[in-house]
């Protein structure tokens, strides 16, 4: 009892580090409580028979052999894989990838198994890989790894209690690229993940490559030359950018609206959306009674605003074969005089609604706003993942019964065609020696065909003729 009563408490207070002499301690505040991971069910699937069979090293090898011999493996073999994953040595992850990446170049990977790429994120957290399942979550293309609400909550979920802020935003910036926050769980871990990492990135500009100018280039000839397009989201480099993008997506979707209009208002800010950004303001000091914002958004816009770049109001055009895309996102940036119109602006609107901004910290509200709704959710998530996690085991059984099927009906054909061929072949024997009599006397009675004979002109005659005496031997 009063164990369990220390575990909860422990579980709902911030992280503080506690020292007393010769006593070090640390007790941790989750967002999320200990049954959100479904780690009863996760480990109950290791029963089933398909996933104890065999070495797993020896089961890979042999996958990695079919990928390079046939370009291809059955879905369930990749599954069984995925979900065994965590047996394997931290040393081995990059062969293991490499399976996954042989697997999503094959036509067997769509749709994406929802399956497999649980069982990779659960997998990497147990391993500590967290740092490698980001960059195979952000190349896609090779690997395909889209994780379900429940996979990307866990993930964030574990981030946080590492005080990995960095990697959980970069969680976020993920799932603003697939513009999905309908979860709501999803929701709230990344927005405190980025709520607790924005502060963290500077808004100075980035340093630009210098170009060394004694340096030789390299032309070579091309079919055509391809313009250079910025899309402004999935060409997003810039991680004032990300986090800008997403902060905006997070407070359109946030139902406190203090709360909901700072994100917005900040992200847009460190997004360079500054046109955008007034507009909204003055048509919320138009629209919305009482407080408008916090403070501190309206301090992170202004310095956004004072820190970005600028480009000049005429540049001179650059030949389209030396376009790159860096060149595009420049013309995104604001002239000078924009810029001081802006700040003039902003000036204006500041010194009207300064009775309508509240002066309190944006983090701690994030916090309490999280800490109030992530609760009413858990258990819906805890049912609907337990319950998916039954039916993929269900279904993998089913489909390796149905590959053994498979695969025994093949044997079998085989056999069969193999004793259909002996037979055969005794068959020729027996009765060639039943109708040996009658073969040679239909052959005998069988009239005779003579070769057609073609005439040939008198010159190729006289030709053939001298040509056999030429090659006839002197007496």
């Amino acid at each position: 009892m009063a164990a369990s009563a220390w575990k909860t408490c422990c579980s709902t207070l911030k992280h503080v580090k506690l020292s007393t002499k010769g006593v070090s301690f640390s007790a941790r505040r989750y967002l999320l409580s200990e049954a959100y991971s479904c780690q009863d069910a996760w480990k109950q699937r290791l029963e089933s028979s398909t996933l104890q069979q065999g070495s797993l090293n020896e089961f890979a090898v042999q996958l990695r052999e079919r990928f390079e011999k046939e370009k291809k493996a059955s879905v369930v073999d990749v599954d069984i894989l995925a979900n065994r994953l965590h047996e394997i040595e931290v040393t081995n992850a990059e062969f293991m990838e490499e399976i996954l990446h042989r697997f999503r170049r094959s036509v067997d990977s769509v749709p994406v198994n929802d399956s497999i790429v649980y069982a990779v994120v659960r997998a990497y957290i147990d391993l500590g890989l967290t740092d490698r399942l980001l960059l195979l979550m952000k190349d896609k293309w090779n690997y395909g790894i889209f994780p379900n609400d429940h996979g990307v909550s866990v993930l964030l979920d574990h981030l946080i209690k590492e005080n990995k802020y960095q990697d959980a935003a970069q969680v976020a910036y993920e799932m603003m690229l697939q513009e999905d926050f309908n979860h709501p769980i999803t929701y709230l871990l990344s927005l405190y993940g980025c709520s607790q990492h924005y502060t963290s990135i500077s808004l100075d500009p980035p340093e630009e490559k210098q170009v060394d100018p004694d340096e030789e280039e390299d032309w070579i000839p091309v079919k055509y030359i391809r313009f250079p397009v910025y899309d402004d989201h999935f060409d997003i480099k810039d991680e004032r950018f990300l986090m800008g993008k997403t902060l905006y997506m997070l407070g359109k979707t946030c139902q406190d609206g203090v709360l909901g209009r700072s994100l917005q208002f900040m992200g847009l800010g460190m997004y360079h959306k500054f046109e955008k950004a007034i507009k909204l303001l003055e048509n919320w000091e138009k629209d919305q009674p009482g407080v408008l914002l916090l403070n501190e958004a309206v301090v992170k816009f202004e310095e956004s605003l004072v820190k970005a770049e600028t480009r000049p109001d005429e540049e001179p055009e650059i030949d389209m074969g030396l376009r790159t895309i860096d060149d595009e996102i420049k013309l995104l940036r604001l002239t000078a005089d924009e810029k001081d119109n802006f700040i003039q602006q902003l000036n204006e609107i500041k010194s009207r609604i300064q009775e309508k901004v509240k002066d309190e910290d944006l983090q701690n509200m994030v916090e309490n706003f999280t800490k109030s709704q992530i609760s009413e959710h858990e258990q819906s998530d805890i049912e609907k993942q337990t319950n998916l996690i039954s039916t993929w085991t269900k279904e993998r059984e089913t489909l390796v019964d149905r590959q053994i099927w498979e695969f025994t009906r093949r044997q079998k054909e085989e056999e069969l065609k193999t004793k259909l061929q002996d037979l055969q072949k005794k068959e020729e024997m027996l009765r060639f020696f039943e109708l040996r009599d009658e073969i040679i006397i239909a052959k005998q009675k069988a009239p005779k065909v003579k070769p057609a004979e073609v005439e040939e002109d008198e010159e190729v005659i006289i030709a053939k003729r001298k040509k056999r005496r030429q090659y006839r031997p002197a007496v």
